[in-house]
């Protein structure tokens, strides 16, 4: 199996996340797994053929997917260098194409919210209905990591619980 995990981080959450997802991945399949983080700036815009399955994050900017002038006030948030410093996802899938049938599933970090607010939208639907739309098959429902605060860190028990979310997706994906 060949899984690619491909995330969008301003201060290291979502990366992390990303890679508690590949680990969990790999866990469940065993060594026959081939599993590849990459942050957005390195994915291909030409999904590869011989990737099972595809799994998108990003930070939720604004209830959504982050752009550019979002990016640039998270930035003024922190004197730490940021993970990603260029396009997102939202640019990325825009200039994305995926094979037929492509297995796919999205995540995003977000902070707590009240629950009127949760009922807005929020990055992983983006990345579902942008990967729908690419012609993607959708795995499994998206799912969302808490981070404390806006710069982090992870909720306690997200990175364990990113692992197991990932090990669950190859789980049932193998069948």
């Amino acid at each position: 199996m060949r899984a690619l995990v491909i995330f969008e981080s301003m201060f290291g959450g979502t990366q992390t996340v990303a890679q508690a997802i590949a680990s969990g991945v790999s866990a469940a399949v065993g060594e026959s797994a081939e599993v590849e983080v990459l942050e957005v700036s390195s994915a291909p815009t030409q999904v590869p053929a011989d990737v099972d399955l595809l799994i998108v994050g990003a930070p939720t900017h604004a209830f959504g997917l982050s752009r550019p002038n979002t990016r640039d006030e998270a930035a003024k948030k922190t004197d730490e260098p940021l993970v990603s410093t260029g396009d997102g996802i939202r640019e990325w899938l825009a200039a994305t194409s995926l094979p037929a049938g492509q297995r796919a599933t999205a995540f995003d970090t977000r902070m707590a919210h009240p629950k009127a607010i949760v009922k807005f939208d929020h990055a992983n639907h983006s990345i579902e209905k942008a990967l729908r739309k690419l012609g993607a098959e959708i795995v499994c429902a998206p799912e969302k990591f808490t981070v404390v605060d806006v710069t982090g860190p992870l909720a306690e028990g997200e990175q364990a619980r990113a692992e197991a979310w990932g090990s669950t997706i190859a789980t049932s994906w193998q069948g």
